[in-house]
Formats: C-alpha cells, sequence, structure tokens
C-alpha cells in the first residue's frame, strides 16, 4: 500500500492524481574558471513542477509535448540563486558566485534505484519574486527535452494554480523528490582532477558551447516522496501557510507543489522548506507570567514545529504572469 500511494492518490471525487508526472528533480551548478574550476560544480538540489502559461499569454490544454506551447517551471530561489539567500547559506565563498556563473538542470531518475539517468538544460535567465523563496524557469530546447523525458518514461503533467487560500484542516498532499545523501550540504570541494567517468556533458543550446558537469558531488539517489497532510490555521503574513505533514520532509523537497485534494489536485502552494523544530526546553517553558506578545509568538512557533511551510498558490500566479509577460 505505501508503495502504491508513492505513485498515486485520490481527491475527494474519487480522481487518481498522477503523482509520479506532476514534479521532477531539479540541480543547480556553478563554475567559477578565473578559481581554476573545470567543470561546473554542484550548488543545491530542489523539486519543481510546470504550469502552462496564463490564458492569453500562450496557454493551452494540448498535450505537453506539443512544441508551441510554453512550460514554466517553478521552484524555489534558494535552490536555483543561493547566494539570494545568505541567512540560509552562510557560506563566504558564496558570494562570489552570480547568476553569470550557474546553470540549471532538470533529471529523470530511475524510478526503482534513484539515480538520475537523464539531465536537461534550463534556460539561464530565472524571474525571482521580489521578496519570496520562489522562482520560475524555462528549458532550453523544450521540444527535444519533452520528447526525451517521454521516451524515459516522464510524461510530465502541467498543474493548475490556484489563488484562493486554503482554510484549515484542508486535506493537501506534496509530491517531490528527496535526496538521499550523506555529504554535508551546498557545493563540494574543489577537485582539479578531471575525471571523464564522473564527468556529465551536455550541449548549450543557447550558446553551443559544451557543458561539463562534475557528478561526484550529485550522486545520490532521488527518490519521490509523496506527503499528505492538513493545512494549519497559522499564518505567516499574508504570503505563506503551514502544512501538518504526515513525515518529515527531507532534502530535496524544496520547490514540491502542494495540491489541493478537494479540488481535483489544483496547485495551491509551493513548499519552502520546514519550520524548525523547537528544543526540548522550549517545549516545556511555561508560558504564565510572560508578555502577550512573547506568549503568543512561542504558542505559534509550538504549533508550527516541524510543518511544511509553503507559499500560497496566487503568489505563484502573479509570478508568472510577470514570468511571462518577460518572455514575449
Amino acid at each position: 500500500m505505501a508503495a502504491r500511494r508513492a505513485l498515486s492518490t485520490s481527491n475527494s471525487s474519487g480522481a487518481t492524481l498522477p503523482l509520479h508526472r506532476m514534479s521532477v528533480s531539479i540541480t543547480s551548478w556553478f563554475q567559477l574558471p578565473d578559481q581554476g574550476m573545470m567543470r561546473y560544480e554542484m550548488l543545491s538540489r530542489g523539486t519543481a513542477f510546470c504550469v502552462h502559461p496564463p490564458a492569453g499569454k500562450g496557454g493551452s490544454t494540448s498535450p505537453v509535448e506539443a512544441a508551441n506551447v510554453p512550460l514554466y517551471f517553478f521552484t524555489c530561489s534558494h535552490v536555483t540563486a543561493p547566494w539570494r539567500w545568505p541567512k540560509l547559506y552562510p557560506l563566504p565563498w558564496l558570494e562570489y558566485v552570480k547568476e553569470e556563473h550557474t546553470l540549471c538542470t532538470l533529471h529523470v531518475t530511475d524510478g526503482r534505484r534513484g539515480p538520475v539517468v537523464k539531465r536537461f538544460l534550463l534556460q539561464p535567465t530565472v524571474v525571482h519574486h521580489d521578496s519570496l523563496d520562489v522562482c520560475v524557469l524555462r528549458l532550453q530546447n523544450q521540444e527535444y527535452a519533452i520528447r526525451q523525458m517521454a521516451k524515459y518514461g516522464l510524461r510530465l503533467e502541467p498543474l493548475v494554480l490556484g489563488s484562493n487560500v486554503p482554510a484549515p484542516g484542508h486535506p493537501v498532499v506534496s509530491p517531490g523528490f528527496a535526496v538521499e545523501r550523506e555529504g554535508k550540504g551546498i557545493g563540494s570541494a574543489h577537485d582539479n582532477n578531471y575525471d571523464n567517468n564522473t564527468a556529465g556533458i551536455l550541449e548549450d543550446s543557447d550558446t553551443g558551447k559544451t557543458v561539463h558537469l562534475d557528478l561526484k558531488a550529485d550522486e545520490e539517489p532521488r527518490r519521490l516522496c509523496v506527503s499528505m497532510g492538513t493545512v494549519n490555521k497559522y499564518k505567516d503574513r499574508h504570503s505563506r501557510g503551514f502544512a501538518v505533514m504526515d513525515r518529515e520532509l527531507g532534502d530535496g523537497m524544496c520547490g514540491a507543489p502542494l495540491l489541493d485534494l478537494r479540488d481535483e489536485g489544483r496547485c495551491i502552494g509551493l513548499v519552502e522548506g520546514i519550520a524548525p523544530p523547537m528544543e526540548e526546553e522550549k517545549k516545556k517553558e511555561e508560558v504564565e507570567g510572560m508578555e502577550p506578545t512573547v506568549r503568543k509568538a512561542l504558542e505559534v512557533r509550538r504549533a508550527i514545529a516541524g510543518n511544511a511551510a509553503f507559499i500560497y498558490g496566487r503568489e505563484l500566479v502573479d509570478l508568472l504572469a510577470k514570468a511571462s509577460s518577460s518572455t514575449q
């Protein structure tokens, strides 16, 4: 039963949602030639999902394989551009990394064992939200990439964005790609010893150049992880909500879609990360005698600890409009 749920689940109408086709694994890479780097090395990893452009911007209900239907991929900004988020990644060397030093790839993974079997370059232009941890990208040579994905068994299912804020207790599901890793996190140790067995070679269709990826830091399996839960009553301002999920969301799940089980799998949010867990002493701390504002803050922290934090779908709708306008 657990293995079956990893591939699909049903919404309130009984229709099956093809969760294994609703998200895709993504990696960002960087290269600093003036630092002697011969290949692109891994920056960060996460999950992405695709949507059609808004109505009137080339949107269509045609099959995703149609070359004239552009696809826009959502993921977390900290996955594609970690240097923009120094509080998340307090690494001194990141200040030297800029957008011109980086690229991103989408992947087809082996459904049983987890390793990446095929990579596809994304366009270098990334549209970031002005303040939230979300961005939008496009594929290079989309027709070729989608055709190859289908050949490897991945027929992407574009999602429909919902702009309504989900009510507390609303049932949700989130399919993402968890990384089974033992490394230390972002980046890898610089190593100029070139080993063709660990080099990924891709053709950049925009520049005509060959791209060499150092795959040694990106060998861990990525497995589809499906988590179900309910929306928490607590909110962070007006742009972010929280959901109590049935399992801890692991590394690589940032950027996964949050799907509404009551509305045919409509995407009502993007998973940004996990609310920090509470220290044991904080859990037991007495609230009596505290200032009301301090007591309220502590109660909220306790209520959302370990929850999945997600950016509301209406913010994604606005960002999609911005991204589609910039590519017209």
